[in-house]
């Protein structure tokens, strides 16, 4: 893929190319959908059709494109073999089987016992499980015992936990064997999925890749083990404190760990920004810098999230809100937006120039895509995002309507790109 990274040992696009197809087109549905719910981000966040398109965009979007990219980068990045490219496949169709059918599912969900729901569940528990045990198992067999490959590895546990949790609040749903608030529950499987899943595999995958392409060397290392354990701890103390002992003192503290670990982390991708001999950033590198700043964004909204200050007692959900966009559509969606141009153009690269390198001219990757489309759609991006959370705050349904439609063309050019790069014809000569 890049300079520093082994290729031998990558899977078949076959295996990965999917995943992205499914993922782009689910980010385009997300976004439609986002437009005839506007009313929805005005009420309460425990709304079917609110959950319906959280999990499309954090599932079928973010989660989708993850595990096709984890992929293709264990392999490189470890340098191992994957344990079976077969896994990997029958993974996909039931994780997408049973994605299209949470989705369904959630969108008519009545509170009650659902069918549905919890079939969906079952699926999606059994692709996680074949995904971890693919994945764990890939991993065991490096030699490279680095922070980065530890982010990964726990990222994984973390994941299996939110699945269960999110399957006990389906069932709990239809038989209430579980004793406590559902917004409790709800409230610790979000900051499992999020934090447990999502921020540390980031963090695992960009401390690798992120100085790799910026070209910068000798990074202070340290900060990613002070945000390691800073930020796991935070969290089991977060989860625990969400339905065991919600009181404010304690949700703080854990909070106030996972933010210093957080801190320590985006101070070593700073360090990293500015020691960089790359100092022009192409889109995809651009849209991975505003996805930390909309994380450093997020960070206050969680806070005031946390300590439901009685100052904001009356946009108290509103604020709620907002930080579950920040983090989904703005932070973590903004990082696959980049990283797509940073990886997917590789992939196919490979598979048709690699060969050919040295005795026939042929493109470099940053040309099996449209760069301008690229950029179009960065500040479509940028703007939608942040009229989204005017718009929340404010509860304006107009405001919302119009960074849905900016959302929208954001994916339409996404998929384009997406698309054109997939579909590249062979151009060496």
């Amino acid at each position: 893929m890049q300079a520093g990274l082994s290729t031998k040992n990558a899977p078949s696009p076959k295996i990965v190319l999917p995943h992205y197809i499914f993922g782009a087109i689910s980010f385009l549905v997300a976004t439609v959908l986002l437009f005839f719910v506007s009313s929805d981000f005005v009420g309460h966040y425990l709304s079917p059709k609110l959950l319906s398109i959280t999990h499309i965009l954090v599932l079928g979007w973010i989660t989708m494109i993850i595990f096709g990219a984890l992929y293709q980068l264990i392999p490189v990045v470890m340098e191992v073999k994957l344990f079976s490219e077969k896994l990997a496949m029958s993974t996909f169709i039931i994780f997408g089987i049973g994605l299209i059918t949470l989705s369904v599912s959630f969108w008519t969900f009545n509170f009650g016992r659902s069918i549905g729901l919890e079939s969906a569940g079952y699926l999606i528990l059994v692709s996680m499980i074949l995904f971890a045990f693919n994945t764990i198992l890939s991993a065991a067999k490096t030699e490279r015992k680095t922070i980065e490959n530890t982010f990964i590895v726990t990222s994984i546990f973390w994941l299996m936990l939110t699945i269960c949790i999110g399957i006990l609040m389906v069932l709990n749903f239809a038989f209430h064997f579980i004793p406590g608030s559902h917004l409790q529950l709800l409230k610790m499987h979000a900051h499992l999925g999020i934090i447990g899943w999502f921020l540390l595999l980031v963090i695992g995958v960009a401390s690798k890749l992120m100085p790799m392409f910026l070209i910068v060397h000798k990074l202070p290392r340290r900060l990613l083990n002070y945000a390691y354990y800073l930020i796991n701890a935070g969290l089991a103390l977060l989860a625990f404190g969400y339905y065991f002992y919600s009181e404010k003192w304690f949700l703080s503290l854990a909070s106030f760990m996972v933010i210093i670990g957080i801190a320590m982390f985006l101070r070593f991708n700073y360090i990293a920004f500015s020691k960089r001999i790359r100092k022009k950033l192409d889109v995809g590198m651009k849209l991975s810098a505003t996805g930390f700043v909309l994380l450093a964004i997020s960070i206050l909204f969680g806070i005031f999230s946390v300590l439901s200050i009685d100052f904001f007692a009356s946009i108290q959900t509103r604020i709620e809100i907002a930080y579950g966009v920040l983090i989904i559509l703005g932070f973590l969606t903004s990082l696959v937006l980049g990283q797509t141009y940073k990886t997917l153009p590789f992939i196919i690269w490979l598979q048709k120039y690699q060969s050919k390198v040295g005795k026939v001219k042929v493109p470099l990757p940053v040309e099996l895509y449209s760069d301008k489309i690229a950029n179009y759609h960065f500040y479509t991006f940028i703007l939608g995002i942040l009229l989204l959370i005017v718009g929340i705050l404010y509860a304006n349904i107009l405001i919302i309507k119009t960074s849905s439609i900016l959302l929208i063309i954001t994916a339409l050019l996404y998929n384009y790109n997406v698309f054109k790069i997939i579909f590249h014809k062979n151009s060496g000569k």
